[in-house]
């Protein structure tokens, strides 16, 4: 009995360990995007096995399987900060079996009303599907947010399979993992008789390739519009971590002043440097800084380039009390605030500007600093920030000197499609991600952002160019297809010329449809299923089928 008891959960550690490895493959191994569709089967027996035997505290289990993925797959955080790795990997594997948990419950509540089989499981995994997808639509505007991992991310090496983002989003890639998931275990599992197996598995095969079927149709007709232009990419390759403070700026700006000039044509319309290249530009009056006066001077020997420029600026806020969240005191009566901006600028005028605000938390902002007040000097501590970047409520697109605009991602604003579809509904005919990618170290991280950007231009039909300070700058189609990349850790340029396109999609007109319809239907189904268990409970029905939850 002892032995078998521990072969069953030597079982269900296996199952653990299978789906945290069929997920983290996608994002680490090019062209495993469809193992995601199977990645969740592991964990639906998980749920199933830990029913069966009646598991004590089966919560560990889910949050080990999660735990797993997230470490297989962003291990590489550690290189930044260790403290903030460990806090990053733990709270986001507590979020999703937090979900798992939810989900769970309503199963639970489910099961005690229906009792034909293959309904009762089908609906307790809808109620779960519909909790993880609410989860991730709300994830993506939350202060504590981290959304590397949004399920439908799992195709960035594999855009081709996705050309439909171009309606739904990467939530609809999460429908769709999750969706197949389910369709393959009540084939596997639930089922019964020839005619409901025989239903589920067509069902299953219709919902696996009509959507591959479709992309390629999409992918094969798309024809990118024509409006040329000829861009210049600078990878300056300085090392992030002796950076500030090490080298003065003067000599930053001279080298890049002749990497522009070694690629920079007649023809040249944007040179495009990575963020934060030169910094303390007044956001008010960013010509009085003696870098954009560098800059500009250059511009003026080349007419008709204009330069997209990632610089830390900052505002002088005279007010008797603080005036913004992350208002910083500078004196008596006097404020300041810091951002992570990105401008263009010519030879004679700075046409506009944008402002970073999908914030790195613990690095650019403090969360819920005004609730947890304490929380700066404990991120502090631990070798993060003690203060927040300013921010702005919408992306904007960035005017240009053509009458026309651009949209600049900066950094990790490149896994928000939801965010970053702003840019391209305000006018943005291409859009960019300023970056730098090098605190990650050879890994991982800097090609998974890479590629997220892949799954951006499908969302809104945009040429995208990248251009990192260390990591890798390239130009991506708006197909996703990646045109041209440069080497990792290598100081270098890259001229390419790229499309603009002013048609909009049903994605960026509409924004995430999917994450909110899921939403609703998750609160209503939820409310439904609370009075179901209120119910339960009073009558006692809920604690007499406890046992067999």
């Amino acid at each position: 009995m002892k032995k078998s008891k521990k072969q069953a959960k030597g079982g269900l550690w296996l199952l653990v360990a299978g789906f945290g490895v069929l997920m983290s493959l996608p994002f680490l191994v090019p062209h495993l995007g469809f193992l995601a569709l199977t990645a969740f089967v592991p964990l639906f027996y998980l749920d199933r096995s830990l029913r069966t035997l009646n598991v004590r505290h089966p919560f560990w289990y889910y949050y080990s399987a999660f735990l797993l993925f997230n470490v297989l797959t962003t291990f590489w955080i550690w290189f930044v900060s260790p403290v903030g790795a460990v806090a990053a990997l733990l709270l986001n594997a507590l979020q999703m079996a937090a979900v798992m948990a939810i989900g769970r419950w309503g199963g639970r509540v489910i099961r005690r009303h229906e009792k034909r089989p293959l309904v009762a499981e089908a609906g307790s995994l809808l109620f779960f599907i519909l909790t993880w997808l609410a989860w991730e639509h709300v994830y993506f505007d939350v202060e504590l947010s981290w959304p590397w991992l949004c399920l439908g991310n799992a195709f960035l090496y594999d855009p081709r399979m996705v050309q439909w983002y171009e309606i739904f989003g990467v939530l609809g890639g999460s429908a769709w993992i999750l969706l197949c998931n389910a369709a393959i275990f009540l084939t596997l599992t639930t089922a019964t008789g020839r005619l409901q197996q025989r239903a589920c598995a067509t069902a299953t095969i219709l919902l696996i390739l009509v959507p591959v079927l479709c992309s390629e149709i999409r992918y094969a007709s798309y024809h990118e519009s024509q409006d040329p232009m000829e861009v210049v990419v600078i990878q300056p390759n300085i090392d992030p971590f002796s950076k500030y403070g090490v080298q003065p700026q003067t000599a930053l700006d001279a080298r890049l002043i002749e990497l522009m000039e070694q690629e920079t044509t007649p023809e040249t319309r944007f040179v495009i440097t990575p963020e934060t290249f030169t910094y303390n530009v007044d956001a008010d009056h960013p010509q009085t800084s003696p870098s954009i006066a560098r800059y500009q001077a250059f511009l003026g020997e080349h007419p008709g380039t204009e330069m997209l420029l990632g610089a830390l600026t900052y505002r002088n806020i005279p007010s008797d009390t603080k005036p913004t969240r992350s208002a910083r005191p500078r004196g008596d009566k006097l404020w300041i605030d810091v951002f992570n901006t990105a401008l263009v600028l010519d030879g004679s005028k700075v046409y506009g500007q944008y402002v970073k605000s999908k914030l790195v938390p613990g690095v650019e902002i403090i969360p819920y600093e005004n609730a947890l007040p304490f929380l700066g000097s404990v991120i502090q501590k631990f070798g993060g920030s003690s203060s927040s970047y300013g921010t702005q409520d919408e992306m904007d697109a960035i005017p240009t000197g053509d009458g026309g605009a651009l949209g600049a991602m900066i950094c990790y604003e490149s896994a928000y499609g939801d965010w970053s579809r702003m840019a391209t509904k305000k006018g943005a005919r291409f859009l960019t991600v300023l970056t730098n990618d090098g605190w990650w170290g050879d890994t991982p991280g800097y090609r998974q952002h890479f590629n997220f950007a892949r799954l951006r231009a499908i969302e809104n039909r945009r040429d995208i160019v990248q251009a990192a300070n260390t990591g890798t700058s390239g130009i991506i189609n708006q197909r996703g297809d990646v045109l041209a990349r440069t080497p990792w850790w290598e100081e270098t340029t890259l001229r390419a010329t790229i499309q603009g396109n002013d048609i909009q999609t049903p994605f960026v007109r509409h924004g995430d449809r999917m994450g909110r319809m899921a939403s609703y239907a998750f609160l209503i189904l939820g409310l439904i299923l609370s009075v179901f268990a209120v119910s339960d409970k009073r009558s006692g029905r809920g604690k007499s089928a406890a046992g067999n939850a």
